[in-house]
Formats: C-alpha cells, structure tokens, sequence
C-alpha cells in the first residue's frame, strides 16, 4: 500500500541520506540506479512500440537473419 507523500518529500528523503552510514547510502544508490534503468527502459519500449505501429521494424527479423547468416559466414 502506498502512504501519502510529504508535501516536502525531496527535503525528507535528502536529510534521510544525510543522516545514514556510507553503506546504506550505497545501497540507495544502488536503487537510484535500478529505478533509472527501469524508467528508461519503459521509455524505450514505448518509443519502439510506436516504431513498431508506424511500421519501422516491420522486416527486422529479415536483417537479423541475414545479420546472423553473414556473421556464421565470416
């Protein structure tokens, strides 16, 4: 369940950090990164699903399989 986010959330979480040992603020990095990398990857995927509805990627397993036949040929 959710809980309701202070009005000065950024303040909070910044004078948590401040305040812990350098492993624990290791491991918040660690999350920071992981949520980066997940809300990047939401973005991509949502950017090749409108490639894909457009019409982009439409003969990408034809390149793959000629990518691959020359890569076994090289």
């Amino acid at each position: 369940m959710n809980q309701p986010k202070p009005s000065n959330l950024r303040e909070q979480v910044l004078q948590r950090i401040s305040a812990m040992p350098e492993s624990d603020v290791a491991q918040v990095y660690e999350l920071l990164l992981l949520a980066e990398k997940l809300r990047v990857r939401a973005e991509v995927s949502t950017q090749a699903e409108a490639e894909n509805e457009l019409g982009r990627w439409v003969d990408l397993p034809e390149f793959i399989a000629a990518y691959r036949a020359q890569k076994r040929s090289a």
